[in-house]
């Protein structure tokens, strides 16, 4: 530290001879502000001055003598002077001091310091003890606090403390005493360390000072180049004085506001915002009476139909004195990035092929209308019915047109107030919002549009030359308490959606809490099937076919049962659907499959095992390569397989269907045609393929016991089968009359709870076993008992 002090005393030294030998303009800016710093509080000081200079006169009270008045009378002259050279300095134009000025500085501190170096030496000695106390503190106080108000002014600081300091040596010294000696030793380092310290502020203060005089100048070279910018770039530069008057407003200025650089300066920008802006004139107006720097600030202005956005940047300015002097900013146009954003918003919120919100609109208004506290309104999800056939027959080019189409007419019938979205390929959604949010809509209002909606779809839409119908099927769930959060709104409505599906299509359907319970279950069995196979809880029970010629049991039909120890016993009806919808077919049908192969090998010989399969197992390609395998790893024979299947199968893609039972039927896999004469029958299926066997369904017999053409049906159907080299089967036989006709009928085999209701594989072993051919047409046919005799009864 000590090595450095040479080096801080030329730094000091030299900062001294600028200040009072440098003329040039940058010294006279540092001096004037030195000395405004100690004009500020010379009016304080000088009332301090004469203040002490009465207490002093005061404790001398009694003992005044003429030259006690005329040092006081001196001391407040020297204090109106200064009070004056304040007044007049204040007045000053240019805020630069000459080095005559500042020296002029020092003369006065002397002045001052002299004036109160008389009072110690002149009167101390002689004084009572309290005066001497009085002249002690009041001089040592003027001493340290006349230091630190001058320290701005190194030489006048010096001078003033240097002749206390000399007074009150020469005092003390004068006293001869070894006390007052000690003191006078004390009182000289007080006075260095005065000094020192007023040294030091004033390096500190004058290297400030220095730095603000760069900053201001880098600012002006700043403002040079940014109104240089100006003048080639698109925004704007803008500056206003303290009363908001907006100077110099430039030509780019003025275009980005709409309006003539003239009219910007007959009002305060802050005025001109008010009367011209939109929105956004209150955060400016805002933001400048807070006095704070403000960034981004946004405001819009329209004009000749067209609105301009433009961000306001600007920070307040001062003056020399620290009082406010303007703004200065700049002025950018965003019109172009606003835009752009507006235009991702609404790509982000709305459908691009039919203009419609999306789903993500869709959440948002459904969360505004959860948060609103108010549980009114209510959602409609619509599905299209058999759009894909549009899209697969005519190209997606008119199903864009037709989902087009479909939109126009939903906002034709949707209310002013709801939200009509698209949330994805031919799923549709309106949200239905009260007009008044006090006043909730009644349920009735949705239903009746749900109806009219599906009515409106129903009806056929033109697309260029052609017409099309495709129908809709609604799902409605109402906005009420219970619901909490968007994605149980629409789980609600997706529910009673699926249900409108299930019960067949083009009409509306609305959500309660047994659908829900329904869809929980669905969702339960779907969840246990995936685990049905590997815990083993699947089985297959048998029910027997018999032949009606030599009444022999020919054949057997494996049907799945599902015991979940949770579920209970759940319904084949039931859990095939699922298993279907779900993608668990193929699983469930690959068990089903196998286990009545290796069943037929081994326990049953001689019966022909019938296995059902569905539409979505034919619709895999490797079908007849896995039936082979199964075939292969269990040993039984391919004739001794009947895979029943039905006429579902052809809907969605004959040509593949027909080649899968040609490559089975090649296999020499018997196939059986299940519930022949209901659904999409076509002549031209038993054309194509040689089925095996043709059932004809239950209803079918339930009929011809009431009806003569549904006999003659079946008749037709024996007929037929035989002229095509095909056996007949018919289910559902429960009443011994019903046996009797298929066999009039000339039907070959017959199945159903008369003859034996499904069983497990031990039991069905049992009633093969005990199956006697001669006793058979006696225990199940119809006959009349004789006298006396009562009526023979049949196992149900």
């Amino acid at each position: 530290m000590l090595s450095n002090l040479p080096a801080e005393l030329r730094t000091i030294v030299g900062g001294v001879r600028t200040m009072y030998g440098d003329e040039g303009p940058t010294a006279g800016r540092l001096r004037y502000e030195h000395l405004v710093s100690v004009l500020r509080l010379t009016p304080i000081a000088m009332v301090a001055n004469v203040g002490n200079a009465s207490l002093l006169l005061w404790a001398f009270r009694g003992e005044w003598t003429p030259c006690l008045i005329a040092w006081w009378l001196l001391m407040a002259g020297m204090g109106s002077m200064a009070g004056w050279r304040w007044v007049t300095f204040r007045r000053k134009p240019l805020p630069i001091v000459s080095c005559r000025g500042i020296r002029r500085s020092t003369w006065h501190a002397a002045f001052l310091a002299s004036a109160w170096a008389v009072m110690p030496m002149a009167w101390f000695a002689d004084a009572s003890h309290g005066q001497q106390l009085a002249i002690a503190t009041l001089f040592t106080g003027m001493m340290g606090a006349g230091t630190f108000v001058l320290g701005a002014l190194p030489l006048a600081s010096l001078a003033y403390v240097t002749l206390f300091a000399a007074s009150s040596l020469v005092t003390l010294l004068m006293m001869r005493d070894p006390i007052m000696a000690a003191v006078a030793v004390l009182v000289l380092v007080y006075a260095t360390m005065a000094y020192i310290g007023g040294l030091s502020y004033w390096r500190k203060a004058t290297a400030l000072m220095v730095s603000q005089v760069e900053a201001v100048r880098h600012e002006h070279m700043l403002a040079v180049m940014l109104r240089d910018f100006e003048q080639n770039a698109t925004d704007a530069l803008w500056e206003t004085d303290a009363q908001g008057q907006v100077r110099n407003p430039s030509a780019r200025l003025a275009k980005l506001l709409c309006t003539q650089p003239q009219a910007l300066q007959t009002q305060s920008l802050q005025q001109w915002l008010q009367h011209h802006c939109l929105r956004g004139a209150d955060e400016v107006n805002a933001a400048m009476q807070r006095g704070l720097p403000f960034h981004s600030t946004m405001v819009t202005i329209e004009h000749q139909g067209r609105r301009q956005h433009l961000e306001f940047n600007g920070k307040p300015l001062f003056d020399e004195l620290g009082a406010p002097g303007g703004w200065r900013g700049v002025l950018a146009d965003r019109t172009a990035v606003v835009q752009a954003h507006e235009q991702l918003h609404r790509q982000a919120h709305s459908d691009s092929l039919t203009g419609l919100s999306n789903r993500f609109a869709l959440h948002e208004a459904v969360a505004v209308q959860l948060r609103s506290g108010l549980p009114a309104g209510a959602l409609l999800l619509l599905d299209l019915d058999h759009f894909k056939s549009v899209n697969d027959s005519l190209g997606h080019s008119a199903g864009d047109a037709l989902l087009a189409s479909v939109a126009q007419r939903l906002r034709e019938h949707a209310p002013a107030a709801s939200a009509v979205a698209r949330l994805g390929g031919d799923e549709f959604a309106i949200l239905l919002q009260p007009d008044d949010p006090k006043n909730a809509q009644p349920p009735v209002i949705a239903e009746q549009l749900a109806q009219d909606l599906v009515a409106a779809l129903a009806r056929p839409f033109q697309l260029g030359e052609r017409w099309l119908r495709v129908g809709a099927s609604i799902g409605l769930a109402h906005l009420d308490q219970d619901v909490t959060s968007v994605d149980e709104l629409l789980v609600r409505a997706d529910i009673a959606l699926y249900e409108a599906k299930a019960l067949g299509r083009g009409r509306a359907c609305g959500y309660s809490p047994a659908l829900r319970e329904r869809t929980l279950r669905r969702a339960r069995i779907e969840d246990g099937l995936r685990q049905a196979v590997r815990r083993d809880e699947l089985s297959l029970h048998w029910q027997p076919k018999v032949d009606l010629t030599h009444w022999k049991v020919t054949g057997a039909e494996a049907l799945m049962r599902w015991d979940n120890p949770d579920l209970g016993q759940v319904s084949p009806g039931e859990f095939i659907p699922i298993a279907e919808q779900g993608g668990l077919i193929e699983l469930v049908g690959l068990w089903a499959l196998r286990h009545a192969c290796e069943c037929a090998h081994r326990q049953l010989p001689g019966i022909v095992a019938a296995v059902n399969v569905s539409a979505v197992q034919l619709a895999d390609p490797q079908f007849a390569q896995l039936v082979q395998s199964v075939l292969q790893s269990t040993g039984l024979t391919p004739h001794r397989l009947e895979l029943e299947i039905t006429e579902s199968v052809f809907i969605e893609d004959t040509d593949g269907a027909l080649r899968q039972l040609h490559e089975l039927h090649a296999l020499g896999v018997r196939i059986a045609l299940d519930d022949f004469g209901t659904g999409y029958s076509s002549l031209s299926y038993l054309c194509r393929f040689p089925f095996t066997t043709l059932k004809i369904d239950r209803s079918f017999v339930q009929e011809a016991m009431a009806r003569p053409e549904a006999l003659a049906v079946v008749h037709s159907m024996a007929h037929l089968a035989r002229a095509l080299g095909m056996r007949t089967v018919c289910e559902g036989i429960e009443t011994p009359e019903q046996l009797a006709m298929v066999i009039d009928a000339g039907i070959d085999e017959a199945q159903g709870y008369l003859l034996s209701a499904p069983r497990p594989l031990e039991h069905f072993q049992s009633f093969t076993d005990g199956w006697d051919t001669q006793h058979a047409p006696l225990e199940f046919l119809p006959h009349q008992a004789a006298p006396g005799e009562p009526q023979q009864t049949h196992p149900s």
